[in-house]
């Protein structure tokens, strides 16, 4: 090998040898910058869980130098996250002083979606609704990550005005998904109620499930006619499936009479096994008989469905099982009420073991 190509070699090695000492170097230089970082945090923790109870050391930690301050904001982010209430007001308070909010608020801008998201879920934390038009705006925005951020805040900041952009992003080109939009409008309560009844109404499938979906946990009372209507009349089945999931938690006799005109054979098989399912959830006897006449239906999950509701009848349900167990409706329904009752009896004998157990 000539003396180029031995120089050339050499300075090849030099400089990996060079790089693995810098990276090296990094390496501790970072750990070292970690470790002190967690003992002055370890340190500071104490005083923040003071302040959930002792307003007065507010001061003390305001006044914190900028390393102990980045060593203990996290921890007061995320005690913000999982307190309630009066204790909240503090860390609130301090997070104010510190202009984390004001911080945030610029980060709303940042070209970098991750820093995007970061400021979107503190403005949440903080619950700054004077924020909610920039927020509302990143339900646009062209990463998919900082528009369910935007979404999840909308519903941490508890303002109705919240509700139709939520809902507006389920139809729009850039989407979020829809259980992140139904868990913010839970978040908002009562209030965004009148919103989401509205949107039964709604051109696009999807918003109108969301809808059904949400006033299912609440406010069904009102939008019950609506429901019952989508049930009937919407062309789209998913749409049908969500209004009969809300009509199934109303648990009111009145809901039981709309859903036993499903299970027949004129509904498509989804919405019978859903509406067989839900009949059972509702606990009134009076779907007892047709119950126990789906056991002897296809497809398999309805007849395996309407079994089941039947045991939670009581002791009518049991004893239609019972008959149909016998062969009432033939052999392939009484395989199902046999392996309901039996399923039933084993429940029951583990509780009973559990409970001796206990004693």
């Amino acid at each position: 090998m000539n003396s180029v190509g031995s120089a050339v070699m050499l300075a090849g090695a030099v400089s990996s040898l060079v790089l693995g000492v810098l990276i090296t170097a990094h390496h501790l230089t970072s750990a070292r910058r970690r470790s002190r970082r967690e003992r002055e945090a370890q340190r500071l923790r104490p005083l923040v869980f003071r302040l959930l109870s002792d307003p007065g050391v507010l001061p003390e930690l305001v006044a914190l130098d900028r390393r102990a301050w980045a060593a203990v904001e996290p921890t007061v982010i995320s005690l913000l996250g999982n307190v309630s209430g009066a204790a909240r007001e503090p860390l609130v308070d301090l997070l104010t002083h510190r202009g984390v909010l004001d911080s945030a608020r610029r980060g709303l801008r940042a070209r970098r979606a991750r820093v995007r998201v970061e400021a979107v879920h503190v403005v949440g934390l903080l619950r700054s609704r004077e924020d909610l038009p920039r927020v509302v705006s990143l339900m646009r925005d062209s990463r998919p990550e900082v528009r369910v951020a935007a979404a999840r805040t909308l519903g941490g900041l508890a303002d109705a005005r919240g509700a139709r952009p939520l809902l507006g992003g389920l139809s729009c080109s850039r989407p979020v998904p829809p259980h992140v939009v139904a868990h913010s409008l839970l978040a908002l309560g009562t209030a965004a109620h009148p919103v989401i009844v509205d949107a039964l109404r709604h051109p696009h499938a999807t918003v109108r499930a969301v809808a059904a979906e949400v006033l299912g946990f609440g406010g069904v009372v009102a939008a019950f006619p609506l429901l019952v209507r989508l049930l009937r009349e919407d062309a789209e089945l998913p749409v049908r499936l969500a209004a009969l999931r809300a009509l199934a938690r109303t648990g009111t006799p009145a809901t039981a009479a709309v859903l036993i005109g499903f299970v027949g054979r004129g509904s498509p098989d989804e919405l019978r096994i859903a509406a067989a399912e839900a009949l059972g959830a509702l606990g009134d006897p009076a779907a007892a008989d047709t119950l126990g006449f789906l056991l002897a239906e296809e497809p398999h999950r309805l007849a395996h469905n309407a079994s089941r509701s039947l045991l939670r009848l009581g002791d009518h349900g049991r004893d239609i099982l019972a008959r149909v167990a016998g062969g009432s409706l033939g052999p392939a329904a009484a395989v199902h009420a046999i392996e309901a009752l039996a399923w039933n009896q084993i429940t029951h004998e583990r509780l009973a073991a559990a409970a001796r157990g206990h004693t």
